[in-house]
């Protein structure tokens, strides 16, 4: 299968930003979708980009804080603490250094707080919920190892699209024919608000979608 080089996973990210993560899972063939128990905590803030995968022991925040001042910018973090569902895996002074160095946003299978901080800033972060407790240092983790977030095992550099609606995973591997894909579906997208601004029925529309 083809590889893209990095100019071309940089063009696909811009493509998912101007996209959607509905789109993405079409065009990922209905694959690669994470669990809905993981949700947007900041409303209409869509980010794509490359996974900088964490896995952290819960309760310890030592792989998060080397994640927000080492992940390269337009990454997402994706951070794994196992099936600790309500330990707090990011904050307000996180976002603040990750916002500043160009961090595309946060994905995690636990909790995070200072939500209204985030908000305020509007950082994309999706996760369970909110907490009110932090975290303690002192027990390393790792970075750039395969984690399992949402029910889909994410490695270092696959692809991440996330917005009100979901998150999806694209597998860097898979990047070729997934962008072949998503321009197919966006192409799709348009013909159908061609047809609907027209005033054509929504049978007109499915009977313009590929086979």
């Amino acid at each position: 299968m083809a590889e893209l080089l990095d100019a071309d996973i940089a063009l696909l990210c811009d493509r998912l930003r101007a996209a959607s993560a509905a789109a993405a899972y079409e065009a990922m063939e209905g694959r690669g979708h994470m669990s809905p128990a993981l949700r947007a905590l900041v409303a209409d803030a869509l980010c794509a980009g490359p996974a900088y995968t964490v896995r952290a022991p819960a309760g310890y925040g030592d792989e998060i804080v080397r994640a927000a001042d080492e992940a390269p910018p337009g990454s997402v973090i994706v951070i794994d603490v196992g099936p600790a569902r309500d330990a707090c895996t990011w904050g307000g002074t996180g976002t603040a250094v990750a916002q500043r160095r160009g961090i595309a946003g946060v994905v995690s299978n636990a909790r995070v707080r200072d939500i209204a901080e985030i908000r305020r800033v509007r950082f994309p972060v999706f996760a369970r919920g909110t907490v009110a407790s932090g975290w303690a240092r002192g027990r390393r983790g790792a970075t750039g190892v395969p984690v399992s977030v949402g029910g889909q095992i994410v490695h270092a550099g696959d692809l991440v699209c996330a917005d009100d609606d979901g998150i999806v995973v694209i597998p860097r591997g898979e990047a070729a024919a997934f962008m072949a894909r998503l321009e197919a579906r966006l192409a799709f997208e348009r013909e159908a608000a061609r047809i609907v601004d027209g005033g054509g029925r929504y049978a007109d529309v499915m009977a313009a979608k590929p086979a």
